[in-house]
């Protein structure tokens, strides 16, 4: 992916813009545009224009000749600077279209790779963003995700405190009778085999 056009967001609104997110999605995303404007410019010069000045230059009265040449300068000083206005019009549309497809990916992209790293911030999008239906798939995933790790460090916390015990009191040369022994093992396993409820919340159709 490209630069990042603003953090992934934790709670705040994202109020920073960038048009160009992946500049190597946006361009493939222009090419289509590119491609019309090029074909659209040549059959306008060559079925259109080009047809237009052999008939003038044919032209045997020299008055209608350059009559005809007048116009045909006077279309050429309009219709091509109107055509790349459009042409650049709708390629800025075209970008700012494309940016509400890879923007969402860019935010994806990013809160999947916080996730690896243990970090749980939400993922929004903005008001005209594509994909919207991974936010609350993502949130439900950001929210398990919490949920595990702060189950798993309760429980490493806790087994942690038993051997911590067992080891002090085999520091101090003290003799554990079977029976201890046998509840802080039996209080580790019971530590151990806690699993977080990951259930809960209807599946979407």
């Amino acid at each position: 992916m490209a630069s990042p056009a603003s953090p992934v967001p934790g709670g705040r609104k994202l109020v920073r813009r960038q048009l160009i997110v992946d500049l190597s999605f946006q361009l493939r995303a222009l090419l289509p545009l590119i491609l019309f404007v090029v074909i659209y410019a040549a059959l306008l010069a060559f079925l259109g224009l080009a047809p237009m000045q052999r008939a003038a230059a044919a032209e045997p009265d020299p008055g209608v000749r350059a009559i005809l040449r007048a116009q045909l300068n006077t279309l050429h000083f309009y219709l091509w600077p109107l055509l790349a206005v459009s042409g650049l019009l709708a390629a800025y549309y075209s970008l700012h279209w494309s940016l509400h497809v890879a923007g969402p990916l860019y935010r994806l992209h990013r809160t999947l790779i916080e996730l690896v790293e243990g970090e749980t911030r939400p993922m929004r999008f903005r008001r005209r963003d594509e994909f919207k239906v991974f936010e609350e798939d993502v949130t439900q995933l950001s929210q398990k995700m919490k949920l595990i790790a702060t189950r798993n460090r309760d429980i490493l916390f806790a087994v942690h405190g038993q051997v911590k015990k067992l080891a002090e009191r085999l520091a101090a040369d003290e003799i554990i009778a079977r029976a201890d022994l046998d509840e802080a093992v039996r209080a580790m396993l019971a530590q151990l085999e806690k699993t977080p409820e990951l259930g809960g919340g209807a599946r979407r159709a």
